[in-house]
């Protein structure tokens, strides 16, 4: 039905009778009639009415065009050779089948074919197939383990010892700094920069700004869904215009059994929870494809506690993790990750909560950073279960390799205190706020650049993450 609704419309607009609107552009930019799609926004942009929102949208779906550009340009034959490099005997016929299946990430645009800049690497990660064939012949191949085993065993000792959920803290010292190519920006033009910075409450806190540079800087109140450090500095002809915030601040690990026979239903209407429990489009849609799967999964189970546990599993085991475009070109990460059958550590909690919020159980989204392990950006959430509160949820992480059940299932009701966190909530606002659209639309972890002449995109400017433990396992008062 979707095909045919963009084949009519290619039709209406390819005759001169109907102007397309920013949503149907938006559906010509997915369904790859680029040339379409950029034909309609500049004959939109001539209007003379045109409102600065409209005006926006329509740019961002010129820029969203060429972002995918950025993450989709390899060639059937430039994959292929890199996935024969790992397994030499591949056929073209079991790779059209990897290709047909959607293990091998591709997008057609205007009648040429790309595929993602990892397809080859993620064929290994998604096709069972696939990676059984690299391991006969590659047998030391390092397993891709996102967790640590013996990080889940510790926390649950420690809540055995002293009956504190909350244990194990780490203190970390953090140094960010942001770069902006040189002659990115005009000489003299004044460049605004979001850097992250640690969001207070729950598991973290003790938060102590160190230095920025510039000194000058706003900060977001630190229990803002969305927390950052805002700085301003001109750009000098030739050289790269540098941003940094150093701060300091404590992660609490957390452990809380779950007893499905203690927890209840939640009130519905209670105003605390009700912004966590709806729709919140496009990210989280109760549509058909998500009401289907969760009857599949769910069945007539309806404990919160035991509801919580089968999305859990489904998403830990049945959506394997793969590395992902740009959030910004994906309309709908749930839909995304439904159609694909993978996604990423964003991709699947986001499918996690729809799912959880779909069947009455709160869930926001947390994310930021891992500092201690690997140094890497990860999203996560949080569930509400009566009467535990808020509880953690690592769907990422999964199931552990831990012997004994309460290790094994340690990510759902528990979290190490490896993170850091930047945001309790998606889509949300910079603060000061932005002038043109955002680099990252859902998430806030490497953060927002621009300057008056627009926005620029993570192309434009690198940055670099360094973390420090301080102060070993102490807990800092």
């Amino acid at each position: 039905m979707r095909r045919l609704a963009i084949t009519l419309l290619l039709v209406l607009l390819a005759a001169g009778v109907y102007a397309a609107s920013v949503d149907e552009i938006t559906e010509l930019v997915t369904d790859g009639h680029w040339h379409q799609a950029d034909q309609e926004i500049t004959t939109a942009l001539r209007q003379s009415n045109l409102d600065f929102q409209t005006k926006q949208a329509l740019l961002f779906q010129r820029d969203r065009m060429a972002r995918i550009r950025l993450d989709f340009n390899k060639t059937r034959d430039q994959v292929l050779r890199q996935v024969r490099a790992m397994v030499p005997g591949v056929t073209d016929e079991r790779f059209a089948a990897w290709e047909k299946s959607g293990a091998i990430e591709n997008m057609d645009i205007d009648g040429t074919r790309w595929y993602f800049n990892n397809a080859a690497k993620n064929l290994f990660r998604i096709s069972s197939e696939a990676h059984e064939m690299q391991i006969k012949l590659h047998p030391d191949t390092p397993q891709e383990d996102l967790c640590r085993p013996e990080d889940a065993e510790h926390v649950i000792a420690a809540y055995d010892k002293t009956g504190q959920s909350y244990n194990s803290p780490h203190s970390f010292r953090i140094t960010y700094t942001l770069s902006v190519h040189p002659d990115a920006v005009p000489a003299g033009e004044t460049i605004r920069a979001w850097l992250p910075f640690p969001h207070e409450g729950n598991r973290q806190k003790n938060i102590h700004l160190i230095a920025t540079d510039p000194p000058r800087h706003v900060i977001t109140g630190h229990n803002a869904p969305l927390s950052c450090a805002y700085l301003e500095k001109p750009a000098v002809a030739g050289q790269s215009t540098d941003f940094k915030v150093v701060f300091e601040y404590t992660s609490d690990a957390y452990y809380q059994p779950l007893d499905p026979a203690r927890v209840t239903a939640v009130d519905q209407n209670d105003p605390a929870l009700k912004p966590f429990l709806g729709e919140a489009p496009p990210q989280i849609v109760f549509d058909d494809e998500i009401k289907k799967l969760s009857q599949e999964i769910v069945g007539s189970e309806t404990n919160p506690c035991v509801v919580a546990r089968k999305l859990f599993e489904w998403s830990a085991t049945h959506l394997p993790w793969a590395s992902a475009r740009e959030y910004s070109t994906i309309p709908s990460l749930p839909h995304y990750a439904l159609t694909c059958g993978h996604g990423d550590c964003g991709i699947k909690t986001m499918t996690f909560m729809t799912l959880c919020r779909y069947n009455g159980i709160p869930a926001h989204w947390e994310s930021g950073w891992t500092p201690a392990i690997v140094e890497d950006m990860h999203d996560w959430c949080e569930i509400y279960l009566p009467p535990y509160g808020w509880v953690p949820v690592d769907v990422t992480y999964g199931f552990t390799s831990c012997p004994d059940e309460r290790g094994k299932w340690f990510y759902f009701g528990g979290i190490d205190a490896d993170r850091l966190v930047l945001n309790t909530n998606f889509c949300q606002p910079v603060y000061p706020e932005k002038m043109f659209y955002r680099s990252e639309i859902v998430d806030f972890q490497r953060g927002e650049v621009e300057w008056r002449g627009g926005n620029l995109y993570f192309n434009q400017w690198s940055y670099d993450f360094h973390a420090e433990q301080i102060g070993g396992d102490k807990k800092v008062e």
